[in-house]
């Protein structure tokens, strides 16, 4: 299903990667790598903080405030780049810009 997502999202990946530095998808399922513009140190790297630890912080953050609610978006900027980060059911998006 994810591939599917994948496929059918390619023109707008394509749009977005013009004003981004790159971008990793991950399964979360499986704990795995989808698709990434990255070579697969840096995308396993971005997986794990990101994707793991950051994500999981600012989601348990959000549920404390409001249980009833759940992490949508995550937007977190550095001097060098900023994160965009889109944790669904299936699959997290991350974008690097």
């Amino acid at each position: 299903m994810l591939e599917s997502v994948i496929r059918r999202n390619a023109d707008n990946t394509e749009r977005i990667m013009k004003n981004a530095m790159g971008y990793v998808v991950s399964n979360n399922a499986i704990g795995t790598i989808a698709i990434s513009s990255y070579d697969n140190t840096v995308s396993v790297g971005i997986m794990k903080l990101i994707c793991g630890v950051l994500v999981a912080a600012a989601r348990s953050a959000v549920r404390d405030l409001d249980s009833t609610n759940d992490l949508c978006f995550l937007r977190v900027v550095t001097r060098k780049s900023e994160y965009l980060v889109a944790p669904e059911g299936e699959f997290t998006i991350v974008v690097i810009q």
